[in-house]
């Protein structure tokens, strides 16, 4: 450390630096008159004398300050000046230096020349380029002698580059930390990174399914070290009804209770079903009903992966694919809906609506004739529509129906875009 703060780069193993090194009085002259070749030449000495390294640090040409940047034998004080350039690319080779230099700071190392270095690599965390700040954290993310307060400001970035490296990697975040992160409302994708963390406990990994995020659930399932609950595992069932994305992962969860197999056997495909029976080792009674189970969706039509396990187009593409061409109308749902093809019912709806297809698999299976009205309403579909989804897809009781009232909806138009914006939120 003290020769790198003093720009002292002794020879290893008595090799000579990667360059050439001119005289003293030579270098001096390249320094004050050289080429701008010439002067980048030089600047990339790692045993050149301190003082034309520190003289170099503010050179005219970016290309020598970035030399100095990157030289691993310029003295802390250099740095600290390059690392206030204007230049983009000069902070850059400063921060892939320092960031990797840092972390093998010893204990021993004098607690004068770390200050020196902790203020570069701080002012490198606060850059004003995300790429600067991103470096350092992919740098420092599994080191433990960095300055807590820098990786705490890393975690909180705005931008994803920056806080992903330290919160799936840092030793510094506590379990504290990573709830507080949580509760602020990260982003998807800052949510992941923090759920492939190693070891998560079971209140983190609770905290982060109760975001209803998908990708960081997705993530979390993944994560073969992390601790979730049954408790947790009964919510992630309940969003991945919904959500194919976690279909696999969650199948491929070790130690899965009994009653959570079941539960995830009523809803993913047939493949996935088959899946669960092998990793699982169920007996043979249990594997029958599960297969049972499936058949029956099947018969439905109640399943979006019906049509994967058959070969067949799936629902979900059929009606994208109707829906470009026009060809989704009254007509065609009604069909849909007396042959219980309700998986493509579904997806068509939503196509027809303009909502995501999740949204309509909940209004229509929440127990809601407003709700399946308004469905219907913002379809462009009729009122006898509306009675055959209530009647035939989600199965509601008569007195939970809603009737047509004089052939159109019983419900005013705020009433119909509350329901959908309820359901949308």
């Amino acid at each position: 450390m003290l020769d790198w703060v003093l720009g002292r780069r002794e020879d290893k193993g008595g090799k000579s630096s990667k360059r050439k090194r001119q005289s003293y009085e030579k270098s001096k002259k390249i320094a004050a008159e050289g080429a701008v070749e010439e002067r980048r030449e030089l600047a990339g000495c790692e045993d050149l004398e301190p003082e034309l390294l520190y003289y170099f640090a503010s050179d005219e040409s970016c290309e020598v300050r970035r030399e100095v940047a990157r030289n691993e034998g310029t003295p802390l004080q250099a740095d600290k000046i390059l690392s206030k350039d204007t230049e983009d690319e000069v902070r850059l080779e400063l921060a892939r230096k320092i960031g990797r230099l840092v972390p093998t700071f010893k204990e021993e190392e004098q607690e004068r020349l770390v200050e020196m270095a902790i203020e570069v690599l701080e002012a490198l965390a606060q850059d004003q380029l995300p790429l600067v700040r991103a470096i350092i954290s992919e740098e420092i993310k599994s080191a433990k002698n960095v300055p807590s307060h820098i990786v705490q400001k890393l975690a909180r970035d705005v931008e994803a580059i920056v806080s992903a490296p330290v919160l799936e990697y840092s030793p510094l975040l506590s379990a504290e930390d990573l709830l507080n992160l949580i509760a602020d409302a990260v982003g998807d994708e800052v949510l992941a990174a923090l759920s492939r963390r190693k070891n998560l406990i079971e209140t983190v990994a609770s905290a982060i399914v109760k975001t209803r995020s998908i990708e960081a659930t997705k993530a979390l399932l993944n994560n073969k070290t992390a601790k979730i609950s049954d408790e947790t595992l009964g919510i992630i069932a309940t969003i991945a009804v919904a959500a194919v994305d976690l279909h696999k992962p969650i199948v491929q969860r070790e130690n899965l209770p009994l009653r959570m197999i079941r539960r995830i056997a009523s809803f993913v495909s047939a493949t996935l079903v088959e899946t669960l029976i092998k990793r699982s080792g169920l007996d043979k009674k249990l594997a029958a009903e599960l297969r049972q189970s499936v058949r029956h969706r099947i018969e439905e039509g109640d399943s979006d992966s019906v049509e994967e396990d058959s070969g067949r187009e799936l629902a979900d593409e059929r009606a994208k694919r109707m829906f470009a061409e026009g060809k989704l109308n009254e007509k065609i749902i009604t069909k849909a809906i007396e042959e219980k093809d309700l998986a493509f019912v579904r997806h068509a709806l939503a196509l027809m609506a303009g909502i995501g297809a999740e949204t309509a698999k909940e209004m229509l299976a929440s127990g809601s004739g407003k709700a399946i009205c308004a469905l219907a309403w913002k379809a462009g579909l009729g009122m006898r529509v509306a009675m055959a989804l209530q009647t035939r897809v989600a199965n509601l009781k008569p007195k939970d129906m809603l009737k047509a009232s004089g052939g159109g909806f019983p419900l005013s138009e705020e009433d119909l875009v509350w329901y959908i914006d309820y359901f949308s939120s």
